[in-house]
Protein backbone atom coordinates (compact mmCIF):
# COMPACT_ATOMS: atom_id res chain seq x y z
CA UNK A 1 0.00 0.00 0.00
CA UNK A 2 1.70 2.95 -0.82
CA UNK A 3 -0.08 5.97 1.31
CA UNK A 4 1.16 9.79 0.81
CA UNK A 5 1.01 11.59 4.49
CA UNK A 6 1.30 15.14 5.51
CA UNK A 7 3.82 14.72 7.64
CA UNK A 8 2.70 18.56 9.45
CA UNK A 9 -0.83 16.82 10.59
CA UNK A 10 -0.75 14.89 14.16
CA UNK A 11 2.96 16.44 15.29
CA UNK A 12 1.49 18.18 17.97
CA UNK A 13 0.61 14.64 19.66
CA UNK A 14 3.21 13.74 22.42
CA UNK A 15 4.95 10.64 22.44
CA UNK A 16 8.17 8.98 21.95
CA UNK A 17 10.44 9.22 19.97
CA UNK A 18 12.74 6.96 17.90
CA UNK A 19 16.56 6.70 19.70
CA UNK A 20 19.50 7.19 17.24
CA UNK A 21 20.81 4.67 15.19
CA UNK A 22 18.19 1.58 16.09
CA UNK A 23 14.99 4.16 15.78
CA UNK A 24 12.00 2.77 16.42
CA UNK A 25 12.95 -1.11 16.67
CA UNK A 26 13.91 -1.05 20.62
CA UNK A 27 10.51 0.01 21.08
CA UNK A 28 8.91 -2.12 18.83
CA UNK A 29 11.07 -5.13 20.04
CA UNK A 30 9.95 -4.15 24.30
CA UNK A 31 6.42 -3.93 22.95
CA UNK A 32 6.72 -7.35 21.19
CA UNK A 33 8.42 -8.73 24.21
CA UNK A 34 5.53 -7.17 26.57
CA UNK A 35 2.93 -5.60 25.08
CA UNK A 36 0.61 -5.57 28.20
CA UNK A 37 3.51 -3.44 30.17
CA UNK A 38 4.37 -1.49 26.96
CA UNK A 39 0.68 -0.59 26.99
CA UNK A 40 0.37 0.52 30.70
CA UNK A 41 3.53 2.43 30.15
CA UNK A 42 2.06 4.19 26.80
CA UNK A 43 -0.93 5.25 28.80
CA UNK A 44 0.53 6.62 31.98
CA UNK A 45 3.08 8.64 30.38
CA UNK A 46 1.21 10.04 27.62
CA UNK A 47 -2.66 9.70 28.74
CA UNK A 48 -5.11 8.84 26.41
CA UNK A 49 -3.63 10.03 23.29
CA UNK A 50 0.02 9.62 21.76
CA UNK A 51 1.84 9.20 18.54
CA UNK A 52 4.55 6.40 17.73
CA UNK A 53 5.36 7.61 14.68
CA UNK A 54 5.11 10.15 11.17
CA UNK A 55 7.06 9.98 7.90
CA UNK A 56 5.52 6.91 6.07
CA UNK A 57 3.72 4.67 8.60
CA UNK A 58 2.20 7.12 11.26
CA UNK A 59 0.77 5.37 14.24
CA UNK A 60 -1.37 6.69 16.92
CA UNK A 61 -2.39 5.20 20.17
CA UNK A 62 -5.81 6.22 21.67
CA UNK A 63 -7.66 4.56 25.15
CA UNK A 64 -10.67 7.12 26.08
CA UNK A 65 -13.76 5.46 25.11
CA UNK A 66 -15.16 8.77 23.47
CA UNK A 67 -12.08 8.18 20.78
CA UNK A 68 -13.25 4.63 20.34
CA UNK A 69 -16.55 5.68 19.59
CA UNK A 70 -15.55 8.14 16.81
CA UNK A 71 -13.04 5.34 14.99
CA UNK A 72 -15.71 2.31 15.81
CA UNK A 73 -18.63 3.81 14.64
CA UNK A 74 -17.47 4.88 10.97
CA UNK A 75 -15.71 2.12 9.13
CA UNK A 76 -16.37 3.78 6.24
CA UNK A 77 -13.14 6.11 7.34
CA UNK A 78 -11.72 3.93 9.55
CA UNK A 79 -10.67 -0.02 7.80
CA UNK A 80 -10.00 -3.20 9.39
CA UNK A 81 -6.25 -3.80 9.25
CA UNK A 82 -6.09 -6.71 6.94
CA UNK A 83 -3.13 -8.33 5.07
CA UNK A 84 -3.53 -6.07 1.76
CA UNK A 85 -3.03 -2.73 4.13
CA UNK A 86 -0.28 -3.89 5.52
CA UNK A 87 3.10 -3.30 4.23
CA UNK A 88 4.29 -6.69 3.68
CA UNK A 89 4.80 -8.76 0.93
CA UNK A 90 2.39 -11.50 1.01
CA UNK A 91 1.50 -13.57 -2.19
CA UNK A 92 -1.40 -12.46 -3.88
CA UNK A 93 -2.84 -15.80 -4.38
CA UNK A 94 -1.58 -17.50 -1.49
CA UNK A 95 -3.39 -19.17 1.12
CA UNK A 96 -2.38 -16.81 4.03
CA UNK A 97 -4.69 -13.80 2.14
CA UNK A 98 -7.36 -16.48 1.25
CA UNK A 99 -7.45 -17.43 5.18
CA UNK A 100 -7.51 -14.18 6.33
CA UNK A 101 -10.36 -12.77 3.57
CA UNK A 102 -12.91 -13.46 6.14
CA UNK A 103 -15.82 -11.17 6.75
CA UNK A 104 -13.93 -9.41 10.39
CA UNK A 105 -11.09 -8.37 8.16
CA UNK A 106 -13.21 -7.44 4.86
CA UNK A 107 -14.06 -3.33 4.37
CA UNK A 108 -16.83 -1.19 2.63
CA UNK A 109 -19.88 -2.27 0.77
CA UNK A 110 -19.01 -6.30 0.56
CA UNK A 111 -18.44 -6.54 4.45
CA UNK A 112 -21.74 -4.69 4.79
CA UNK A 113 -23.69 -6.93 2.11
CA UNK A 114 -21.81 -10.24 3.73
CA UNK A 115 -23.12 -9.20 7.06
CA UNK A 116 -26.42 -8.30 6.29
CA UNK A 117 -26.96 -11.60 4.94
CA UNK A 118 -25.57 -13.76 7.93
CA UNK A 119 -27.03 -11.45 10.82
CA UNK A 120 -30.38 -12.89 10.78
CA UNK A 121 -28.86 -16.80 12.02
CA UNK A 122 -27.18 -15.21 14.99
CA UNK A 123 -30.62 -13.29 15.97
CA UNK A 124 -31.16 -14.01 19.76
CA UNK A 125 -34.18 -15.55 18.67
CA UNK A 126 -32.97 -18.12 16.75
CA UNK A 127 -29.52 -18.93 18.44
CA UNK A 128 -32.04 -20.85 20.65
CA UNK A 129 -31.73 -23.90 18.49
CA UNK A 130 -28.74 -24.43 19.54
CA UNK A 131 -29.58 -24.89 23.29
CA UNK A 132 -29.46 -28.00 23.20
CA UNK A 133 -26.35 -29.24 21.19
CA UNK A 134 -24.71 -26.96 23.96
CA UNK A 135 -25.50 -29.19 26.82
CA UNK A 136 -24.82 -32.28 24.69
CA UNK A 137 -21.27 -31.13 23.94
CA UNK A 138 -20.46 -29.94 26.97
CA UNK A 139 -21.84 -33.34 28.76
CA UNK A 140 -19.47 -34.86 26.54
CA UNK A 141 -16.47 -33.14 27.41
CA UNK A 142 -17.07 -33.82 30.69
CA UNK A 143 -17.60 -37.21 30.64
CA UNK A 144 -13.91 -38.41 31.17
CA UNK A 145 -13.78 -35.76 34.59
CA UNK A 146 -13.49 -37.24 37.85
CA UNK A 147 -12.89 -35.81 41.16
CA UNK A 148 -9.52 -35.94 42.39
CA UNK A 149 -8.10 -35.38 38.54
CA UNK A 150 -5.35 -33.00 37.50
CA UNK A 151 -6.52 -31.04 34.14
CA UNK A 152 -5.17 -28.50 31.91
CA UNK A 153 -7.71 -26.25 32.38
CA UNK A 154 -6.95 -24.12 28.74
CA UNK A 155 -6.28 -27.35 27.13
CA UNK A 156 -9.44 -28.50 28.09
CA UNK A 157 -11.70 -24.95 27.45
CA UNK A 158 -9.83 -24.10 24.43
CA UNK A 159 -11.23 -27.58 23.34
CA UNK A 160 -15.00 -27.46 24.72
CA UNK A 161 -14.92 -23.91 23.01
CA UNK A 162 -14.01 -25.52 19.43
CA UNK A 163 -16.48 -28.27 19.97
CA UNK A 164 -19.26 -25.41 20.58
CA UNK A 165 -18.58 -23.43 17.61
CA UNK A 166 -18.83 -26.13 15.31
CA UNK A 167 -22.24 -27.02 14.98
CA UNK A 168 -23.71 -23.48 14.36
CA UNK A 169 -20.44 -22.37 12.00
CA UNK A 170 -19.69 -25.49 10.12
CA UNK A 171 -22.81 -28.05 10.78
CA UNK A 172 -20.65 -31.11 11.39
CA UNK A 173 -19.97 -33.24 14.11
CA UNK A 174 -18.22 -31.16 17.03
CA UNK A 175 -15.55 -33.77 18.13
CA UNK A 176 -14.11 -34.88 14.69
CA UNK A 177 -14.63 -31.58 12.85
CA UNK A 178 -13.90 -28.79 15.22
CA UNK A 179 -10.65 -30.57 16.35
CA UNK A 180 -8.98 -30.89 13.26
CA UNK A 181 -9.93 -27.43 11.67
CA UNK A 182 -9.04 -25.71 15.11
CA UNK A 183 -5.66 -26.98 16.11
CA UNK A 184 -4.25 -26.13 12.64
CA UNK A 185 -5.68 -22.99 12.44
CA UNK A 186 -4.22 -22.32 16.37
CA UNK A 187 -0.93 -23.09 14.67
CA UNK A 188 -1.38 -20.91 11.70
CA UNK A 189 -2.89 -17.74 13.84
CA UNK A 190 -0.14 -17.96 16.48
CA UNK A 191 2.22 -17.65 13.33
CA UNK A 192 0.05 -14.89 12.12
CA UNK A 193 0.70 -12.71 15.48
CA UNK A 194 4.22 -13.64 15.59
CA UNK A 195 5.36 -9.75 15.57
CA UNK A 196 8.93 -11.18 13.65
CA UNK A 197 6.35 -12.44 10.75
CA UNK A 198 6.08 -8.64 10.41
CA UNK A 199 9.26 -7.34 11.02
CA UNK A 200 11.62 -10.06 8.86
CA UNK A 201 8.69 -10.46 5.88
CA UNK A 202 11.14 -13.41 4.48
CA UNK A 203 9.60 -16.71 2.82
CA UNK A 204 13.36 -18.28 3.63
CA UNK A 205 13.08 -22.19 5.21
CA UNK A 206 13.56 -21.78 9.16
CA UNK A 207 12.24 -18.27 9.78
CA UNK A 208 8.59 -17.70 10.94
CA UNK A 209 7.47 -15.49 7.75
CA UNK A 210 7.71 -19.11 6.40
CA UNK A 211 6.72 -21.23 8.79
CA UNK A 212 3.59 -19.19 8.33
CA UNK A 213 2.83 -19.75 4.76
CA UNK A 214 3.31 -23.68 5.39
CA UNK A 215 1.20 -23.81 8.29
CA UNK A 216 -1.51 -21.29 6.19
CA UNK A 217 -1.67 -23.87 3.26
CA UNK A 218 -2.41 -26.83 5.39
CA UNK A 219 -5.29 -24.53 7.18
CA UNK A 220 -6.68 -24.02 3.88
CA UNK A 221 -6.59 -27.90 2.97
CA UNK A 222 -8.08 -28.52 6.17
CA UNK A 223 -10.83 -26.30 5.54
CA UNK A 224 -11.20 -27.29 1.97
CA UNK A 225 -11.85 -30.76 3.14
CA UNK A 226 -14.56 -29.71 5.79
CA UNK A 227 -16.31 -27.81 2.89
CA UNK A 228 -16.39 -30.73 0.41
CA UNK A 229 -17.69 -32.81 3.48
CA UNK A 230 -20.42 -30.10 4.08
CA UNK A 231 -21.65 -29.97 0.29
CA UNK A 232 -21.55 -34.00 0.72
CA UNK A 233 -24.16 -34.27 3.91
CA UNK A 234 -26.06 -31.37 2.15
CA UNK A 235 -27.20 -27.51 2.37
CA UNK A 236 -30.06 -28.13 3.74
CA UNK A 237 -28.77 -26.69 7.32
CA UNK A 238 -29.48 -23.44 8.79
CA UNK A 239 -25.27 -23.59 10.14
CA UNK A 240 -23.25 -20.57 8.91
CA UNK A 241 -21.42 -22.89 6.42
CA UNK A 242 -24.79 -24.09 4.56
CA UNK A 243 -25.43 -20.20 4.30
CA UNK A 244 -22.62 -19.43 2.56
CA UNK A 245 -22.20 -22.42 0.60
CA UNK A 246 -25.64 -21.77 -0.93
CA UNK A 247 -24.87 -18.12 -1.27
CA UNK A 248 -21.61 -18.83 -3.19
CA UNK A 249 -23.45 -21.78 -5.22
CA UNK A 250 -26.32 -19.24 -6.78
CA UNK A 251 -24.27 -16.14 -7.05
CA UNK A 252 -20.05 -16.85 -6.93
CA UNK A 253 -19.24 -13.13 -7.97
CA UNK A 254 -21.30 -11.95 -4.57
CA UNK A 255 -19.65 -14.43 -2.46
CA UNK A 256 -15.95 -16.08 -3.89
CA UNK A 257 -14.42 -18.74 -3.31
CA UNK A 258 -11.53 -17.42 -1.27
CA UNK A 259 -14.42 -15.50 0.53
CA UNK A 260 -15.89 -18.56 1.95
CA UNK A 261 -12.37 -20.10 2.66
CA UNK A 262 -11.62 -16.58 4.62
CA UNK A 263 -15.00 -16.45 6.15
CA UNK A 264 -15.27 -20.41 7.14
CA UNK A 265 -11.54 -19.78 8.79
CA UNK A 266 -12.23 -16.57 11.10
CA UNK A 267 -15.64 -16.76 11.69
CA UNK A 268 -15.18 -20.42 13.75
CA UNK A 269 -11.98 -18.73 15.21
CA UNK A 270 -14.09 -15.94 16.19
CA UNK A 271 -16.56 -18.49 17.72
CA UNK A 272 -13.96 -20.48 19.92
CA UNK A 273 -11.02 -18.21 21.04
CA UNK A 274 -12.50 -15.59 22.79
CA UNK A 275 -14.95 -18.50 24.35
CA UNK A 276 -12.26 -20.28 25.27
CA UNK A 277 -10.30 -17.74 26.84
CA UNK A 278 -13.21 -16.72 29.05
CA UNK A 279 -14.35 -20.12 30.20
CA UNK A 280 -10.64 -20.79 31.63
CA UNK A 281 -10.06 -17.36 32.88
CA UNK A 282 -13.78 -17.04 34.53
CA UNK A 283 -13.21 -20.54 36.21
CA UNK A 284 -10.12 -19.10 37.56
CA UNK A 285 -10.95 -16.18 39.09
CA UNK A 286 -13.47 -17.94 40.65
CA UNK A 287 -11.81 -20.32 42.23
CA UNK A 288 -9.26 -17.87 43.48
CA UNK A 289 -12.20 -16.10 44.98
CA UNK A 290 -14.39 -18.32 46.90
CA UNK A 291 -17.17 -15.41 48.46
CA UNK A 292 -17.88 -15.04 45.05
CA UNK A 293 -17.70 -18.72 43.72
CA UNK A 294 -20.37 -18.90 46.65
CA UNK A 295 -22.76 -16.32 45.37
CA UNK A 296 -22.40 -18.02 42.22
CA UNK A 297 -23.33 -21.19 43.13
CA UNK A 298 -26.02 -19.76 45.51
CA UNK A 299 -27.89 -18.01 42.20
CA UNK A 300 -27.74 -21.36 39.96
CA UNK A 301 -29.20 -23.70 42.82
CA UNK A 302 -32.12 -21.12 42.97
CA UNK A 303 -32.24 -20.39 39.14
CA UNK A 304 -31.32 -24.22 37.65
CA UNK A 305 -33.83 -26.44 39.00
CA UNK A 306 -32.38 -29.51 37.13
CA UNK A 307 -28.65 -30.98 35.71
CA UNK A 308 -28.46 -28.16 33.30
CA UNK A 309 -30.42 -24.73 32.43
CA UNK A 310 -33.57 -24.52 30.40
CA UNK A 311 -33.90 -21.57 27.55
CA UNK A 312 -35.53 -19.58 30.20
CA UNK A 313 -33.43 -19.80 33.03
CA UNK A 314 -30.33 -18.91 30.94
CA UNK A 315 -31.09 -15.65 30.50
CA UNK A 316 -31.73 -14.99 33.99
CA UNK A 317 -28.04 -15.48 35.62
CA UNK A 318 -26.98 -12.00 36.88
CA UNK A 319 -24.25 -12.77 38.88
CA UNK A 320 -22.76 -15.71 36.70
CA UNK A 321 -23.16 -12.98 33.86
CA UNK A 322 -21.42 -11.02 35.90
CA UNK A 323 -18.63 -13.06 36.83
CA UNK A 324 -18.23 -13.88 32.78
CA UNK A 325 -18.16 -9.65 31.67
CA UNK A 326 -15.37 -9.68 34.87
CA UNK A 327 -13.62 -12.34 33.41
CA UNK A 328 -13.71 -10.28 29.96
CA UNK A 329 -12.90 -7.23 30.94
CA UNK A 330 -9.35 -8.30 32.73
CA UNK A 331 -8.44 -10.58 29.92
CA UNK A 332 -9.75 -9.19 26.67
CA UNK A 333 -9.42 -11.97 23.51
CA UNK A 334 -7.74 -8.96 21.83
CA UNK A 335 -5.67 -6.63 24.19
CA UNK A 336 -5.58 -4.36 21.10
CA UNK A 337 -6.55 -3.83 17.95
CA UNK A 338 -6.24 -1.30 14.99
CA UNK A 339 -8.10 0.65 12.36
CA UNK A 340 -6.59 2.68 9.20
CA UNK A 341 -7.85 6.00 8.58
CA UNK A 342 -8.60 6.09 4.19
CA UNK A 343 -8.81 9.49 4.41
CA UNK A 344 -7.77 12.80 6.89
CA UNK A 345 -9.49 13.46 9.99
CA UNK A 346 -9.78 14.98 13.18
CA UNK A 347 -9.73 13.66 16.95
CA UNK A 348 -10.63 16.67 19.63
CA UNK A 349 -8.60 19.45 18.04
CA UNK A 350 -5.89 17.31 16.97
CA UNK A 351 -5.82 16.69 12.61
CA UNK A 352 -4.49 13.82 10.85
CA UNK A 353 -4.14 12.52 7.58
CA UNK A 354 -5.06 9.74 5.10
CA UNK A 355 -2.76 6.83 6.27
CA UNK A 356 -2.54 6.85 10.28
CA UNK A 357 -2.80 3.77 11.63
CA UNK A 358 -5.11 3.93 15.34
CA UNK A 359 -4.42 1.45 17.32
CA UNK A 360 -6.84 1.36 20.81
CA UNK A 361 -6.17 -1.22 23.63
CA UNK A 362 -9.51 -2.87 25.09
CA UNK A 363 -7.00 -3.75 27.69
CA UNK A 364 -6.08 -0.28 28.98
CA UNK A 365 -9.58 1.17 28.73
CA UNK A 366 -11.17 -1.66 30.39
CA UNK A 367 -8.86 -0.54 33.34
CA UNK A 368 -9.79 3.37 33.43
CA UNK A 369 -10.53 3.92 37.08
CA UNK A 370 -13.52 5.94 36.40
CA UNK A 371 -15.47 3.79 34.58
CA UNK A 372 -14.64 0.99 36.37
CA UNK A 373 -13.61 1.38 40.25
CA UNK A 374 -10.56 -0.99 41.81
CA UNK A 375 -9.96 -1.86 38.24
CA UNK A 376 -7.51 -4.18 38.53
CA UNK A 377 -9.72 -6.49 41.12
CA UNK A 378 -12.10 -9.19 40.40
CA UNK A 379 -15.61 -7.77 41.48
CA UNK A 380 -18.35 -9.21 39.22
CA UNK A 381 -21.55 -7.93 41.46
CA UNK A 382 -20.27 -4.53 40.05
CA UNK A 383 -22.06 -5.59 36.59
CA UNK A 384 -25.68 -5.54 38.85
CA UNK A 385 -25.18 -1.90 39.13
CA UNK A 386 -23.09 -0.80 36.02
CA UNK A 387 -24.30 -0.54 32.53
CA UNK A 388 -21.19 0.42 30.56
CA UNK A 389 -21.75 1.32 26.88
CA UNK A 390 -19.79 -1.19 23.86
CA UNK A 391 -16.79 1.66 23.45
CA UNK A 392 -16.53 1.56 27.25
CA UNK A 393 -16.40 -2.67 27.47
CA UNK A 394 -15.48 -4.07 24.29
CA UNK A 395 -14.95 -7.87 24.57
CA UNK A 396 -16.78 -8.17 21.25
CA UNK A 397 -15.59 -4.72 19.53
CA UNK A 398 -18.24 -2.01 19.07
CA UNK A 399 -19.98 -0.32 16.41
CA UNK A 400 -21.24 -1.02 13.24
CA UNK A 401 -18.74 -4.19 13.11
CA UNK A 402 -19.85 -5.03 16.74
CA UNK A 403 -19.50 -9.38 16.70
CA UNK A 404 -22.46 -10.64 15.18
CA UNK A 405 -22.09 -13.77 17.21
CA UNK A 406 -21.83 -12.27 20.80
CA UNK A 407 -25.10 -13.18 21.60
CA UNK A 408 -24.52 -16.70 20.99
CA UNK A 409 -21.55 -16.91 22.98
CA UNK A 410 -22.87 -15.47 25.86
CA UNK A 411 -25.51 -18.19 25.67
CA UNK A 412 -23.15 -20.97 25.22
CA UNK A 413 -20.64 -19.58 28.22
CA UNK A 414 -23.18 -19.42 30.44
CA UNK A 415 -25.04 -23.07 29.33
CA UNK A 416 -21.24 -24.19 29.76
CA UNK A 417 -20.70 -22.88 33.16
CA UNK A 418 -23.85 -24.48 34.64
CA UNK A 419 -22.95 -27.85 34.20
CA UNK A 420 -19.53 -27.18 34.87
CA UNK A 421 -20.47 -25.77 38.12
CA UNK A 422 -23.07 -28.27 39.36
CA UNK A 423 -20.83 -31.10 38.50
CA UNK A 424 -17.16 -30.05 39.60
CA UNK A 425 -15.25 -27.18 42.00
CA UNK A 426 -11.73 -26.26 40.59
CA UNK A 427 -8.57 -25.94 42.90
CA UNK A 428 -5.05 -24.50 41.38
CA UNK A 429 -2.31 -27.00 41.49
CA UNK A 430 -0.39 -26.19 44.99
CA UNK A 431 2.98 -25.04 43.51
CA UNK A 432 1.89 -23.40 40.30
CA UNK A 433 3.98 -20.41 38.92
CA UNK A 434 0.77 -18.89 36.46
CA UNK A 435 2.50 -16.37 33.74
CA UNK A 436 0.99 -15.21 30.87
CA UNK A 437 2.10 -14.44 27.38
CA UNK A 438 0.13 -13.30 23.86
CA UNK A 439 1.23 -10.89 21.31
CA UNK A 440 -2.75 -9.56 21.66
CA UNK A 441 -4.35 -11.81 24.06
CA UNK A 442 -3.53 -13.47 27.62
CA UNK A 443 -2.92 -17.13 27.86
CA UNK A 444 -1.12 -18.74 30.19
CA UNK A 445 2.15 -20.13 29.02
CA UNK A 446 2.31 -23.10 30.89
CA UNK A 447 -1.40 -23.91 31.12
CA UNK A 448 -3.45 -23.97 33.65
CA UNK A 449 -3.04 -27.00 36.10
CA UNK A 450 -6.30 -27.78 38.37
CA UNK A 451 -7.55 -30.07 40.82
CA UNK A 452 -10.70 -31.52 40.22
CA UNK A 453 -13.25 -32.01 43.34
CA UNK A 454 -16.55 -33.09 44.02
CA UNK A 455 -19.66 -30.31 44.68
CA UNK A 456 -19.24 -30.68 48.41
CA UNK A 457 -15.39 -29.93 48.38
CA UNK A 458 -14.97 -26.95 50.37
CA UNK A 459 -14.01 -23.84 48.53
CA UNK A 460 -10.78 -22.35 49.02
CA UNK A 461 -8.09 -20.00 47.04
CA UNK A 462 -4.55 -21.56 46.69
CA UNK A 463 -0.93 -19.13 47.10
CA UNK A 464 0.59 -19.01 43.69
CA UNK A 465 3.28 -16.91 41.97
CA UNK A 466 3.48 -15.81 38.48
CA UNK A 467 3.23 -12.42 36.36
CA UNK A 468 -0.90 -12.83 36.51
CA UNK A 469 -0.86 -10.74 39.95
CA UNK A 470 0.39 -7.98 37.32
CA UNK A 471 -2.87 -7.85 35.69
CA UNK A 472 -5.36 -9.03 38.47
CA UNK A 473 -5.04 -7.92 42.00
CA UNK A 474 -5.33 -10.81 44.50
CA UNK A 475 -5.77 -10.39 47.82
Amino acid sequence: MNTVVSEHLGTDIPGPQPVPVLGWLPGLLRFAWNPLRSLEDLSEQYGNILRLGIKNYPVILIFHPDYNRQILRDPSTFYSYNLDLLPIPFPKDSSIKRATTGMPLMNGPRHTDHRSVLLPYFHKKFITRYHDSCIEVTERKLASWQPGMEVNLRREMEQLAMWLATEPVLGLDPQSEGDAIGRQLERTMKLVMNPFVLMFPYNIPGIPFHNLMRNAEEMERIVRQVIARKKEAGLTGHDILSVMLRMHEENPERLSEDELIGHTTTMFRGGYNPSGMALYWTIFLLSQHPDEMTKVLEELDELVKGDSPTEQEVENMPYLEGALKEAMRLFPAGTWTGRLAMQDFSLDSHRFSKGTWVMMSPYITHRIPELFPEPYKFRPERWLSIHPSAYEFMPFSAGPRYCIGASLALMQLKIALTIIFKRFRFTLKPGTKLDCVGFNSIRPKHGLPMILSSPDQELRSVAFQGNVRRIVHFG
